[in-house]
């Protein structure tokens, strides 16, 4: 046997042991009744504030309807070995206001989880599922309170915030990184501890951590969780191989993704006159990149545009209207989009986007796995190509008399 057919063997092997534990998952979570989520089935899953910082602010609230007072809250600081702030005279607050956002002295804005007790010791958690940074979020955070206050980045996997977010902060001194994947999970698994004669909370929480699992692609069952383990020291070469190459399948399935949206546009939206001019970026491990739509008659820097939050397809991915406020100013874009109803269905604002949304949530593994499927991969380019069609028709005439 050559080297080649071995390496390949041992990557069939790997895959091959990998399914039927994955399958063998699936039925355990049938059995267990696991595959009955609510946080699934009323499409929560990747809510940030109205899923995860709810949930979590109510079980830290010491005047939470879970009735535990300040153990939970208090689980938590011993899970981040924080021994400043004290429990039984905080109060948790959701989406806490510190002032107007300053970009020249770096403050303000809303704090996802706010943390403060009876000393006015405080903490502030910016909570991260998919959503990407805002300029200076963390700087900003950091300077609140400033003697007194403690800065949480929480992001599924306990990665670091942006540069753009951060500043000149420094890890582990100004700010600390923690994670669904450990750190909330292990802090969830002691509530449930804490609350196993209480049934409905207890199971609660024992749903919210299937889901986290979910998110964090984690195995539910420990026992195939070790077998996941073995299998890879037994094949660790063919393992790291298969692991080196995933995101680069990801980024080329991607731009296949693109390109075929890219047709379609080309269809619908130059049908009469070639009016509009739509692109994809070249490489889409250059972050904010994506597609773009613009027309003749709109300004320069002005357009429609499919943009991963920072990576398609590797993060959510959002689409909206790009016209950065040094090329024309807020007020006049505000005025001339006002009338589109479409931006009153949860579009948000940024100083480059005068209106985005969410439309495709490639954080989450799951959706990200229906771009190697044909038939799920062309729904996703149906439904992507209405939204773009649908934005971009509503946006012709009003962006034209801009220019």
């Amino acid at each position: 046997m050559t080297q080649t057919t071995e390496a390949i063997f041992s990557v069939n092997k790997i895959l091959d042991s990998a399914n039927l534990i994955l399958d063998h998952q699936q039925e355990i979570a049938v059995l267990k009744g696991e595959t009955f989520n609510l946080f699934s089935i009323l499409k929560m899953e990747s809510k940030e504030n109205d899923t995860h910082s709810a949930f979590l602010g109510e079980l830290l609230n010491p005047n939470g309807s879970h009735n535990f007072g300040a153990s939970f809250l208090q689980l938590f600081l011993n899970q981040i070995d924080d021994e400043t702030l004290d429990a039984d005279s905080s109060k948790v607050i959701l989406e806490y206001h510190i002032g107007l956002n300053n970009h020249d002295d770096k403050t303000g804005g809303r704090v996802d989880i706010y943390i403060k007790d009876a000393s006015e010791n405080t903490i502030c958690i910016e909570n991260k599922i998919y959503a990407s940074d805002q300029p200076n979020q963390l700087k900003r955070y950091a300077n609140h309170n400033k003697t007194r206050n403690k800065v949480y980045y929480l992001t599924l996997y306990g990665d670091d915030a942006s540069d753009d977010s951060k500043d000149n902060l420094k890890i582990d001194v100004d700010y600390r990184c923690i994670s669904y994947h450990t750190t909330i999970i292990d802090w969830l698994e002691a509530c449930s501890k804490e609350a196993s004669d209480q049934p409905i909370l207890r199971e609660t929480i024992k749903q919210y951590i299937i889901l986290l699992k979910k998110l964090t692609n984690q195995l539910s069952d420990a026992k195939m969780e070790k077998e996941i383990k073995e299998i890879i020291i037994n094949n660790y070469n063919a393992a790291k191989t298969i692991s080196s190459n995933i995101e680069s399948v990801e980024l080329e399935y991607g731009l296949i993704f693109l390109n075929e949206i890219k047709h379609q546009l080309e269809i619908f939206l130059n049908k009469e006159e070639k009016d509009w001019t739509i692109e994809v970026s070249e490489d889409l491990r250059e972050r904010w990149t994506g597609l773009y739509i613009s027309h003749k008659n709109w300004p320069p820097k002005t357009f429609i545009q499919l943009q991963g939050t920072p990576l398609i397809p590797l993060t959510n991915t959002a689409y909206g209207v790009v016209a950065h406020n040094s090329e024309i100013h807020r007020s006049i874009k505000e005025s001339i989009l006002k009338s589109v109803s479409l931006f009153e269905t949860g579009f948000r604002s940024t100083p480059s986007w005068p209106f985005h949304k969410i439309i495709l949530w490639f954080g989450n593994s799951e959706e990200r796995a229906k771009l190697f499927d044909k038939n799920l991969r062309s729904e996703l380019v149906t439904f992507t190509v209405e939204k773009l069609v649908e934005i971009s028709r509503v946006c012709e005439r009003p962006l034209s008399e801009l220019k």
